[in-house]
């Protein structure tokens, strides 16, 4: 998994030339603790910047993103999807704010940008002409397309959002901007060995004496948390800016530890706060525009945590006809039932007493004039329900089928691509009221069409055996034709497991973990690989300690363990080995070097020589696996990019590397460069021969990408995933630990502790 960064937030909020410490709008949050499937590790940051003749407070700025932040941690699903979710419902929040008050002529339009920080990967949407620029010792990027965000939010019913990822480096800045200052762009295009963050910010101030806001991110080696810096102490609460132009909330009224509000000023505030508590309607606005002054000074509302603050309002719609007749059919059944009740209530008065019969009780009289009631009001519920659901369904699957119709005859991918999302985004809404065959059928051609664009193929994986227990933790598989070798990194064991007709069982006779064998003590067991099937041990796997001792596993045998011979500089951290495709060499990672061991019928007596000579790619501590095919290494980093080196065999040329490789990506809508940018990879393998393919595992997303190895690069293929039911059944959400691939390409991933199996791969 890639490692994970601290950001630490400083913002830019200058106002008629006076800067404030802190900047309306922005919010940086750290998981809550009870967090929706697949959010629980999604640290986030929210800079929304409104503008419009209907100024905002500092308290209603920042009800607007805790409500937004809330409404993500609630949101189950992939990434990006709850995203959207909480990118919609602010802008149908705006759209119809606007709509009802269009006859006072108050308007209020946003630009959004939303990041979420996983692991050293930060994940941004932007809805509006909003600027990003990646800010590293090697360059600049900038991240800004406007055919994508659109004009911002509040337009209309339609969501622009277009989502980048960047992979981060300790020492990255990133700098987020509502508004580019013009003095701003070059300088930062040709940004080149990073200054500190205060002195970049002093930088940036000295360029323009324009109004200015912005966000300027420093990344660090840390845990994945967040956290929002003041340039000086706040003297008093920001002023409503002008008409014109309204920034956002203050970072003091953000639900972070250590953090204080503001002290509330009593000043004209919008009604937004009461709006959104649902205190008041928007079609009062004129009566209250046309209020005395004295009368419009409210108190702010005291911030509320996201935790406990009231979701967004729902989406106010006009009500399609169908829905009003249900409603009207239900009111008259109401009115219906009101008056039956009444009837019975006089038949039983005027016929009991010519009855022989003693009077009834109270206490009877009571119960029927408690029960009738409760009885039919029960069944005008169901009608109501049966009936709302139906209509709620048919408005977000004709909104699901209207943007499916909009992808038609497209020929941008980018629009494509957001037509198919926006489908899959309103059936997902439909079907929490019903799930009808249109709608599944609907589904499918949408996600085929995504799958089309991104080369997704989806393969039937099946599961095989039950969970492996909460105590074992895979961290890497080895397939053979019979069954599997899974490495539980818990107790640095072994796991065998054969194939049957039953699926998975475990072998309870094999051994291959820590323990003294033929008089040499081998510690936990940090990786595995297979051996040839011809070797002088006669052994099926080959296992290794962090101290660099080899452990020969065979299925029915007792382990024999042998020590490998150290460099003449000894080793600094062991942390994994392979072995080329024949077995014959071994290439052993140690923490700032890759030593080959020259290996016979999977014996490795000799010295190791060093793989690089003159050459030496960056930061080999960050690399977390690598690979072989003939004379070429391949170093899998943190970050996800790759560094290709080849042995040079003659004194004359020594080893060269290309460090980074490219990652060709021909995929619309995408680039190459040196990451995948919506993967960051955790293993690799090779195929089998003659498959001469590189795969790739992306833990997040389940994915299994194949890439064609070139000459300086490495062009994708595509990639491999489990279809929709299974992923939203068994994956949900939960991470792949492990993959491997078997000699007839049978493929098998690990997720959730336990072992998925799709056959061969096409």
């Amino acid at each position: 998994m890639p490692a994970e960064l601290d950001l630490q937030l400083l913002p830019f909020n200058r106002v008629k030339g006076q800067e404030w410490p802190q900047l309306p709008g922005l919010l940086a949050m750290n998981p809550p603790r009870r967090a929706a499937r697949g959010r629980e590790n999604d640290a986030i940051l929210i800079y929304l910047s409104l503008a419009g003749n209907a100024p905002f407070t500092s308290a209603e700025y920042a009800q607007i993103v805790a409500q937004l932040a809330e409404r993500f941690y609630q949101t189950a699903g992939a990434l990006t999807s709850a995203m959207r979710f909480v990118i919609e419902a602010l802008n149908q929040f705006l759209t119809d704010r606007n709509r009802k008050l269009s006859g006072v002529s108050q308007q209020a339009t946003g630009r959004l940008i939303f990041g979420v920080l996983r692991g050293a990967q930060l994940t941004l949407a932007q809805s509006g002409p909003t600027h990003v620029f990646h800010l590293t010792p090697s360059g600049s990027e900038h991240i800004h397309e406007e055919t994508l965000s659109g004009r911002g939010l509040g337009h209309g019913p339609a969501t622009p959002v277009y989502f980048s990822q960047v992979a981060l480096q300790p020492g990255d800045q990133v700098l987020l901007c509502a508004e580019l200052p013009a003095a701003w762009q070059a300088s930062l295009e040709a940004e080149r060995g990073l200054a500190g963050l205060e002195a970049m910010r002093r930088k940036l101030l000295s360029l323009t004496e324009e109004d200015l806001n912005a966000v300027l991110v420093q990344t660090q080696a840390g845990r994945g948390r967040m956290e929002i810096l003041q340039a000086m102490k706040p003297a008093v609460e920001i002023p409503v800016p002008s008409p014109e132009r309204v920034p956002a909330a203050s970072d003091a009224e953000r639900p972070q530890a250590g953090s204080s509000s503001l002290p509330p000023a009593e000043r004209p505030a919008s009604r937004f706060t009461r709006l959104m508590g649902g205190e008041e309607d928007a079609s009062a606005g004129s009566a209250n525009a046309a209020a005395p002054a004295a009368q419009q000074i409210a108190r702010p509302r005291p911030f509320v945590s996201p935790r406990r603050v009231s979701p967004l309002p729902e989406i106010e719609r006009p009500l399609p006809e169908r829905r009003r007749q249900v409603y009207g059919g239900l009111a008259r059944f109401l009115r219906s039932v009101r008056t039956l009740n009444e009837r019975i209530a006089g038949a039983l008065n005027r016929a009991l007493p010519r009855q022989d019969a003693p009077p009834l009780s109270h206490t009877f009289l009571a119960f029927v004039a408690v029960v009738v009631p409760l009885v039919l009001v029960v069944a005008a519920s169901t009608v109501y329900i049966r009936h709302g659901k139906s209509s709620q369904y048919e408005e977000n699957y004709q909104l699901a089928v209207q943007a499916a119709v909009g992808a038609i005859g497209q020929t941008d991918p980018a629009v494509v691509r957001h037509a198919w999302e926006s489908c899959l985004y309103y059936l997902d809404r439909a079907e929490t009221y019903l799930i009808t065959q249109e709608s599944r059928e609907l589904r499918r051609i949408a996600q085929s069409a995504l799958d089309g664009l991104d080369g997704i193929v989806r393969l039937e994986f099946q599961q095989v055996g039950g969970s492996l227990g909460d105590e074992v933790r895979v961290t890497r598989m080895v397939a053979t034709e019979e069954g599997l070798f899974l490495l539980n990194a818990g107790r640095g064991s072994v796991i065998h497991a054969l194939m049957t007709d039953q699926g998975l069982q475990l072998d309870p006779f094999f051994k291959c973990e820590a323990g003294i064998y033929n008089g040499l003590q081998v510690g936990p067991l940090i990786d595995i690989a297979a051996l040839p099937g011809i070797n002088t041990r006669n052994a099926d796997l080959l296992g290794m300690d962090g101290s660099g001792n080899l452990l020969y596993c065979a299925v029915g045998a007792e382990p024999v363990a042998v020590a490998l011979a150290a460099p003449s500089v000894g080793w600094t951290g062991v942390r994994n080995f392979t072995l080329d495709l024949d077995g014959r060499n071994l290439y052993l990672l140690d923490q700032n070097a890759v030593w080959v061991y020259a290996g016979t019928m999977g014996e490795f007596t000799e010295l190791p020589i060093s793989f690089f000579s003159e050459q030496v790619p960056h930061d080999m501590s960050q690399v977390i696996d690598l690979a072989v095919s003939g004379d070429d290494l391949y170093l899998l980093f943190q970050d996800g990019h790759m560094t290709a080196c080849t042995l040079s065999r003659l004194s004359v040329a020594p080893t060269r590397c290309i460090d980074p490789l490219t990652y060709e990506d021909n995929r619309p809508g995408h680039s190459s460069g040196f990451v995948i940018t919506d993967a960051v990879f955790s293993q690799m393998v090779f195929g089998s021969a003659p498959d001469p393919s590189l795969y790739l595992l992306e833990p997040l997303t389940q994915a299994v990408y194949r890439f064609t190895p070139h000459a300086g690069s490495l062009t994708l293929q595509g990639q491999f995933r489990a279809a929709p039911a299974v992923v939203q059944a068994h994956f949900r959400g939960q991470p792949a630990t492990a993959m491997a691939l078997s000699p007839n390409r049978a493929l098998f991933l690990c997720v959730g502790n336990r072992i998925y199996y799709a056959g061969a791969l096409p």
